[in-house]
């Protein structure tokens, strides 16, 4: 059955430091898509606290990009994170980061 999303998830390799009411470093995300992201293992912060993020994608080098969100899922399994507030700027430089990521692996 195919995934009905607006924005499918992709396995890419992706890190984000995540400032909530903890700050975790270079976190590894299990997926990421133009809408949101997850993270496997236990959530660190409660559904519906803000975060703000610096994605960084080390197979492009030098990467990083600032993002805010809004945590919609945590349990002992995972923590998802919905993105808000994305510019033009923000959408379209995610857009090429998760499709360079995904070449680099075809």
């Amino acid at each position: 059955m195919a995934e009905a999303r607006f924005h499918p998830r992709l396995r890419i390799h992706a890190r984000a430091d995540v400032i909530g009411t903890e700050v975790l470093l270079a976190r590894p995300l299990e997926d990421v898509s133009l809408g949101g992201c997850k993270f496997k293992g236990p959530a660190w912060e409660e559904t519906g606290a803000a975060v703000t993020m610096i994605l960084s994608f080390p197979e492009l080098g030098d990467v990083h990009l600032p993002l805010s969100g809004v945590v919609v899922r945590a349990s002992e399994r995972d923590m998802a994170i919905h993105f808000q507030g994305m510019s033009d700027e923000q959408r379209s430089q995610l857009t090429h980061n998760i499709d360079a990521c995904v070449e680099a692996h075809s």
